[in-house]
């Protein structure tokens, strides 16, 4: 097997795992989708009005906010699945204003990023309504020297080229996945001031299209959803849209 295939065979097996964590989540506790009005509700087949709206909500973002997105293709789905208490996210990012431009640092794979190295995208694209449902932006309470040590840890990973992380496995530094690179930043930027939440599944087996990840067993299995990044009391909520 090559090596595109077998990255190919990797992030389809890691949707795959997404949604064998959110049957068995669902099992063992009955998570429901919180409700939360958006600021803006878009309907607008143009993207006009969606393009403007996310032109003023440039005005809005700050060094080190938190950047949410959605969209509705099936990786993303699972994604949101994987959250227990609000599902409206897929992906996540840290935003910083280089060179007068919003620049998002985040972790991802799949069709938009299949070298799966971390990577910084303006504001704009990473929301772009033409391939996306939405967005939300949150806000961090950091002090500037905070926001400074956060910048450069982002900015540490974009230039290593830090791999994404498609076994989700929080004790290692060597790949990062989206909410994960954020935990970790957050919690070295501050001096472990600001440490997130995390979630849990409890006696977990993987196992995926017939196979077993070598018969591991997870008595409980930690993870940092998309709503544990900002359901929590180190981050306000600034604005949240749908197109």
């Amino acid at each position: 097997m090559n090596k595109l295939s077998f990255i190919s065979l990797l992030l389809k097996t890691a949707a795959i795992f997404f949604c064998i964590f959110n049957l068995v989540a669902c099992n063992q506790n009955s998570a429901t989708t919180k409700n939360v009005a958006t600021k803006y509700a878009v309907a607008d087949s143009s993207n006009k009005k969606a393009f403007a709206i996310i032109k003023e909500s440039k005005n809005l973002l700050q060094d080190g906010d938190l950047v949410t997105r959605s969209d509705n293709d099936f990786e993303s789905l699972a994604l949101q699945n994987f959250s227990k208490k609000d599902r409206s996210y897929s992906h996540s990012g840290i935003v910083f204003k280089e060179d007068s431009i919003y620049l998002i640092y985040h972790c991802m794979a799949g069709t938009e990023n299949p070298g799966g190295a971390c990577r910084k995208d303006p504001f704009d694209s990473f929301v772009n309504p033409s391939v996306k449902t939405g967005f939300g932006i949150f806000h961090y309470q950091l002090s500037n020297a905070e926001r400074i040590k956060l910048h450069n840890i982002v900015k540490k990973n974009f230039d290593l080229k830090i791999p994404f992380d498609a076994t989700f496995n929080l004790n290692s530094n060597d790949s990062l996945y989206c909410s994960e690179m954020i935990y970790k930043a957050l919690k070295t930027a501050t001096n472990n001031r600001v440490v997130l939440p995390s979630s849990y599944i409890n006696n977990f087996r993987p196992k995926i299209m017939g196979y077993h990840f070598n018969n591991t067993f997870f008595k409980k299995f930690e993870y940092i959803g998309i709503d544990d990044l900002y359901l929590n009391p180190f981050c306000k909520e600034v604005i949240r849209v749908k197109y």
